[in-house]
């Protein structure tokens, strides 16, 4: 009997290690390709910004100098899903790095951890503490406070 539970065990952890490199080897094809934004956003310095529109001074950008080469070209994002009131059926979205509770806006995350994303398409269907992996164009938002700093525009969920 122990020596069918013991064979049966290693055959589940072989399929379970199996399926685990293949999902690897799929990520890896996916940022072998297209660059990985994370690690572009975290070059950029922040400093202070007056806003007039709401009369204070804002983290912002010192220069995206570092990765200006990036701007318009494709990058990949991985992360989680952040709710907004406008998420469902909206073109565009909130992704961060992290999860939900340790996000920019309600952990302590920086503003390099997040980014907007707007879709070719809708897309509706969500989980919030799902990982998904959207692929499209790099855009640096220069100068609107009310819009986040990284924007994907054209963007695609890539199936992993």
């Amino acid at each position: 009997m122990q020596k069918v539970c013991l064979k049966i065990w290693v055959f589940k952890a072989r399929n379970f290690v199996l399926g685990l490199s293949l999902a690897f080897i799929s990520i890896a094809s996916l940022t072998a390709q297209t660059p990985n934004g994370w690690p572009l956003f975290e070059q950029v310095e922040f400093g202070k910004k007056f806003f007039k529109t709401y009369g204070m001074f804002m983290t912002w950008p010192k220069s995206f100098d570092k990765i200006r080469e990036w701007e318009g070209k494709e990058v990949m994002l991985s992360g989680y899903i952040i709710p907004t009131a406008d998420a469902p059926g909206y073109a565009g979205l909130i992704l961060s790095k992290f999860t939900y509770t340790q996000c920019f806006f309600c952990g302590k995350a920086g503003l390099a951890s997040v980014a907007e994303v707007i879709m070719k398409k809708p897309f509706k269907d969500y989980k919030i503490d799902r990982p998904y992996v959207f692929k499209g164009k790099l855009k640096f938002n220069e100068d609107d406070p009310d819009r986040l700093i990284f924007i994907l525009e054209n963007a695609e969920l890539m199936e992993l």
